[in-house]
């Protein structure tokens, strides 16, 4: 992680997050020492999937840049995890530090590495990931087709966070573009429709 912004001992600490789907902009809320740095929260915004490492510490790095136009805000390191909560971002419970900016989450979390949908998931390039959602949320702001909505709100209702919901969404999509591609045929729209109908069950991989 880069040096972050200061206010008398609290340190607001730019950094990237990776999940194995994507990178999301993070954030740490330290108090400097003489020695280890003592980590009072981290706080990330999975919501913003970004393609690379370096495009999330620079959106975290643009976070930290707009709040402290507002000096009051940073002064209080309560107030401030408020308002990266109203603005997205979600306190962290369970999260392994990487060794470097360079280390990739496999070295860094071993057979632990797999993101939420299991090994056949961590088989997708991050990358690709990222763009797969890309598509997915133009297709929810343009409600096209309208079962992408559709099937957002059928798995919210049915109490699956709004993030998972996408990625069940983004599977069918990347389910269908790789059976399309396989079979030489065209996207099928209606055999895609016809997959965001049946979530939650997901295609199999």
């Amino acid at each position: 992680m880069h040096s972050g912004k200061k206010k008398k001992d609290v340190e607001y600490v730019p950094g990237a997050a990776d999940d194995g789907y994507g990178f999301f902009p993070a954030i740490t809320c330290q108090i400097a020492g003489k020695g280890a740095p003592q980590v009072l929260w981290v706080a990330f915004n999975r919501g913003r999937q970004l393609p690379g490492k370096a495009d999330a510490l620079a959106a975290a790095e643009d976070e930290l840049r707009l709040a402290f136009r507002d000096r009051a805000l940073v002064a209080s390191a309560e107030r401030f995890r408020a308002h990266l909560q109203a603005r997205g971002f979600t306190e962290a419970a369970d999260y392994r530090v990487a060794k470097s900016f360079e280390q990739d989450r496999r070295e860094a979390l071993g057979d632990e590495h797999q993101p939420p949908f299991g090994e056949a998931a961590a088989r997708h390039d991050p990358l690709l990931h990222a763009a797969m959602m890309q598509m997915v949320d133009q297709q929810l702001s343009e409600k096209s087709p309208p079962e992408a909505a559709e099937a957002l709100a059928r798995l919210q209702a049915q109490g699956h966070p709004r993030e998972e919901s996408r990625r069940m969404i983004g599977l069918a999509l990347a389910h269908e573009l790789t059976e399309s591609m396989l079979q030489g045929e065209d996207f099928d729209d209606q055999r895609y429709a016809d997959k965001l109908r049946r979530l939650p069950e997901l295609p199999p991989a």
